[in-house]
């Protein structure tokens, strides 16, 4: 796995994009497990199938997306990064993010697929109790996130204070 040498270029840029895509999703899934899930169970039986299509809709350019470009960037970090970010936090990422994956596929997405036919309490309490899982996993990669940024502020203290005593 190859460091970069310099702040500069597309190795940075790629960890800013990563840096900020991750703590977006953070926020935007955070929303969702405490927000939309719930609203769910509030939600009539004749508006629940319009309201469960339109968060589905919607949920692919605001959480899906996002995500899937995280998990991109992150592997591409792993093989390539700024020498400034420490390669553990992007494995802790990178597992994280794999088992969130993981977990979306066989568990979330299927649930979501039979709440499309209508409301059904017991699927949408199963999908709010067997999220913690994934909160915990998205909450570890935040925190995987902001120590590179630490690690990357560090640097840059390190690199101004050099700077500045010469």
């Amino acid at each position: 796995m190859k460091e970069s040498k310099s702040y500069s270029g597309i190795w940075l840029f790629l960890t800013v994009v990563f840096v900020s895509l991750s703590l977006f999703s953070y926020g935007t899934a955070m929303m969702d497990y405490v927000l939309i899930y719930p609203s769910r169970l509030i939600i009539g039986e004749n508006e629940f199938v319009g309201y469960h299509a339109l968060l589905e809709e919607r949920i692919l350019p605001v959480s899906v997306m996002p995500f899937a470009l995280i998990t991109l960037i992150n592997i591409i970090l792993l093989f390539r990064r700024p020498v400034e970010v420490p390669l553990k936090f992007l494995i802790i990422s990178m597992v994280c993010l794999a088992l969130d994956r993981i977990s979306t596929i066989f568990t979330q997405i299927p649930i979501n697929l039979q709440l499309n036919n209508g409301k059904d309490v017991a699927l949408i309490n199963d999908i709010i109790s067997n999220n913690l899982g994934r909160v915990v996993l998205e909450s570890v990669q935040a925190l995987a996130v902001i120590m590179i940024i630490y690690h990357i502020m560090k640097c840059c203290e390190t690199y101004l204070s050099k700077s500045v005593n010469k």
